[in-house]
């Protein structure tokens, strides 16, 4: 039996993938096999503005099952999410295949999955979500999915926390089906006890970044955010791979870490098998310098401005103390046949948290070095070397981003957004963003002296 093509394909097990309304490609899987195919459709691959799904699925070779697989895999939510997913969707949390069926009519990024019998759709529909609605299900969480609104899961981005997918219009929130995508995501506060004000936590860190940013580079370097009071403090997070231009939301098509390294989601932290005492050594998951690698690769738009940005994004680790920067908590805009470094997201500071219930050794290691207290200026180097970027040069950054964080950390814990307790939580947050700097600054002129042949990365 010769091999199905995108022209005759049929429709078993097989999904047509779209970018819009162009067709970009098929996605099949085998059952017999456990394996997964694509293939781009020829008008796609032509064109002069199309884009790979990632460097791994390449236009002119074919990706291997398991590179598409884990492509897939990366897609979909993770954890109780995906519990909630699996179960509403009557399919096993493991068939990958009937998630992404019943999941991607909306993904990260600018790919559809619909099925073959299907073409994306040209009517909108919409309905309104209002403040009381919202507080209610905020409420209820125990007992209806915060993910489940109108009987139908209403997430197919990756992570963790509870969020729902949502177009903003002003102070307006609907829940939209059709021809109409998203614009922003929201995440209600944590159920988790031992992560109090999480809410005000991330705003904080990520409006923290954008002043650096705007003062550093003239340029947000983080998604755009906001808080809703609905009563509950809920933030509102602008979609960085979605446009809206005169009522329209085109997508843009985007990579996680995980992706971009053909990762599978489960090397999310670079300790892939835990941190046991007998598998810590084991440190093959993303990580500063398999990141780097995607220069040597020639995978970047930029390599210079790339390559920075990433640098930047791990000086933002260590000034916020934030212990989960994991593989998919960095995206890549996918430009053609090359990425370029999406805006920072899921900025938090984990370190303010209890030690013995949240982790605070770092998901990627600078140097060797996974504790963030340990952290000196021979981890700093040995990072850059893995990583790819003149020490020097990082070492002018990180001055210059301490003495940012000192000055707008303060001015940010004073906006009046934030209500008299959160200030209370957010004054020892900004002080400890200070102590930070202060320790990392003296660091800083170190970093540029120690010999090459000091250093096993790179």
């Amino acid at each position: 039996m010769p091999p199905k093509t995108v022209e005759n394909a049929g429709e078993d097990y097989s999904l047509q993938v779209f970018s819009g309304r162009d067709l970009v490609g098929l996605l099949r899987f085998d059952p017999e096999s456990d394996a997964f195919s694509f293939d781009y459709a020829p008008q796609w691959s032509a064109r002069a503005d199309a884009f790979q799904l990632s460097p791994h699925i390449p236009f002119d070779l074919p990706a291997s099952a398991v590179t598409v697989r884990r492509f897939i895999q990366n897609l979909l939510p993770e954890g109780q999410a995906l519990d909630v997913a699996a179960s509403y969707s009557n399919v096993s949390k493991g068939n990958v295949f009937g998630l992404i069926h019943a999941l991607g009519a909306e993904s990260a990024g600018a790919l559809r999955f619909l099925p073959m019998a299907k073409t994306p759709p040209t009517e909108a529909v919409r309905r309104q979500v209002s403040f009381r609605e919202l507080q209610e299900r905020i409420d209820e969480r125990d007992r209806r999915p915060f993910i489940v609104w109108d009987g139908k899961v209403r997430i197919s981005i990756a992570g963790y926390q509870d969020k729902l997918q949502v177009v903003r219009q002003g102070d307006e929130l609907y829940l939209v089906d059709g021809a109409l995508s998203s614009t922003h995501i929201l995440k209600p506060p944590s159920r988790n006890p031992f992560l109090p004000h999480m809410v005000v936590n991330e705003h904080f860190c990520m409006q923290l970044v954008n002043r650096i940013g705007q003062q550093r580079m003239k340029q947000d370097l983080a998604a755009r955010v906001d808080i809703l009071r609905v009563p509950s403090p809920v933030l509102c997070v602008e979609r960085f791979d979605r446009r809206l231009e005169q009522g329209q939301v085109s997508s843009i098509h985007i990579l996680d870490g995980c992706q971009a390294l053909d990762r599978p989601v489960e090397h999310k932290y670079e300790r892939n098998v835990g941190t046991g005492e007998d598998v810590r050594q084991i440190r093959d998951g993303v990580s500063f310098e398999a990141l780097g690698a995607l220069r040597r690769q020639g995978h970047l738009a930029n390599a210079a401005v790339d390559l920075r940005q990433i640098a930047m994004w791990s000086i933002t680790t260590l000034l916020l103390g934030n212990s989960d920067a994991h593989g998919k908590n960095l995206s890549f805009f996918a430009r053609s046949r090359s990425l370029a470094v999406a805006p920072f997201y899921d900025l938090v500071c984990t370190a303010l948290y209890d030690g013995t219930r949240i982790e605070h050794d770092l998901a990627m290691a600078f140097g060797d070095v996974f504790g963030l207290e340990q952290i000196k200026s021979f981890a700093l180097a040995d990072f850059c070397e893995r990583l790819g970027w003149p020490r020097a040069t990082f070492a002018r950054e990180l001055r210059t981003l301490c003495r940012l964080a000192r000055q707008e950390s303060q001015a940010q814990a004073d906006s009046p957004v934030y209500t008299a307790e959160e200030r209370t939580f957010l004054k020892q947050l900004a002080d400890y963003i200070g102590a930070r700097a202060d320790a990392l600054e003296g660091m800083a002129g170190d970093i540029p002296k120690f010999a090459a042949d000091n250093f096993t990365g790179g």
